[in-house]
């Protein structure tokens, strides 16, 4: 599988959480920001947040990377660079940078907010909600939730037997566990993550177990994998989703690096998915 935004978000296993760090106090809204992940990003413009944003990783959309300095990746941020750009505040993630990171930039004076990791809608809301208090925006992020919100109500009464296979790798095959963020998406969409009687939250899985559970839906991530995916299935045709064509390639960024709205956009998607 090619280095896709599924690296950086999903397979959070791989990476070693921030720890629970405090920032020091600032006494204005930021005007200089660094971002160390393109999910905090995200979030982000998604506030309207968008000069402010002086730095990022390599690992962001093209269109955000320009007219912005780059600062690494998301495991190895460049910290010469970060100091050199005096930044009011950099926001980091347990979900993809290291806690050695955090401190050092500590150490070195730097003001610091770590965003919680997400596997709920909760844990999604909160830090957005928490972004809009540092930057001002509280009635804004408010609002986005509250309109959030009322959506995805629409969906609470729509609960299907149907099953959905995420395909979050391929070479190994992986797919989410129980306690994960597209646990939650597939729960809020009405269809059964057909691994998510499993604790671990990212299993590397064999296509016989696959076949043994005959998901009705499989849903595959990957950029550049498209036609990949498919081709990988066809052997399978006992598969129920294989059977009913009901494999689907989706959109890394919008699962990956999730806003509220994106995480609205892909309740709606998944449940579309699932209807007959």
């Amino acid at each position: 599988m090619k280095n896709t935004p599924i690296v950086f978000f999903a397979l959070s296993l791989f990476f070693i959480s921030a720890g629970n760090c405090l920032s020091n106090k600032i006494d204005h809204y930021p005007s200089k920001v660094i971002s160390l992940g393109p999910y905090i990003t995200e979030n982000l413009l998604a506030l309207g947040i968008n000069s402010q944003i002086i730095g990022v990783t390599i690992h962001e959309r093209q269109e955000i990377k320009k007219g912005r300095k780059l600062i690494g990746t998301l495991l190895d941020p460049n910290i010469e660079i970060i100091v050199r750009l005096k930044p009011d505040l950099v926001i980091a993630s347990k979900e993809g940078n290291r806690k050695e990171t955090v401190e050092k930039l500590l150490n070195l004076g730097i003001n610091v907010r770590v965003l919680e990791e997400v596997i709920t809608y909760e844990d999604l809301k909160n830090n957005f909600l928490l972004l809009g208090e540092i930057f001002g925006k509280q009635k804004l992020a408010e609002k986005i939730i509250s309109d959030v919100e009322r959506e995805l109500g629409k969906y609470k009464q729509k609960n299907t037997s149907k099953t959905i296979f995420w395909q979050l790798g391929t070479k190994p095959l992986v797919t989410a566990g129980r306690n994960t963020y597209f646990n939650e998406i597939a729960s809020y969409a009405g269809v059964i993550n057909t691994f998510g009687d499993m604790e671990t939250k990212y299993i590397t899985i064999s296509t016989e177990e696959v076949i043994k559970r005959n998901p009705d839906i499989i849903v595959a991530m990957g950029m550049g994998e498209d036609t990949y995916v498919m081709d990988f299935w066809k052997p399978f045709r006992n598969i129920e989703a294989v059977k009913s064509k009901k494999i689907f390639k989706v959109d890394d960024y919008s699962f990956c690096s999730p806003t509220p709205l994106s995480f609205l956009k892909s309740v709606a998607m998944i449940h579309k998915f699932s209807e007959n």
